[in-house]
């Protein structure tokens, strides 16, 4: 398995106050698998698919990352990226 970076996209955490990075596919994958706060989406769970197919080499890492900002959207977490 690969871990592609690109460029951080920041979302809230579920602590209050506590915002993060994210900057790699196995990175998003990781936060959208062990540390999403809130419920488990069809946006979630499409990140998650498109993170371990970047991670595999299938799809492009820009496309994981623009899948994990919908998601990031879809549950109010998103601030920038």
């Amino acid at each position: 398995m690969e871990n592609v970076h690109f460029p951080a996209v920041t979302v809230e955490t579920g602590k209050p106050g506590e915002v993060r990075n994210i900057t790699s596919v196995m990175e998003a994958a990781a936060f959208l698998l062990t540390e999403w706060p809130g419920k488990r989406t069809r946006w979630q769970g499409l990140a998650r698919q498109a993170c371990l197919e970047a991670m595999d080499g299938n799809i492009d890492a820009d496309l994981a990352r623009t899948k994990f900002i919908e998601a990031a959207k879809d549950a109010n977490i998103y601030i920038a990226g």
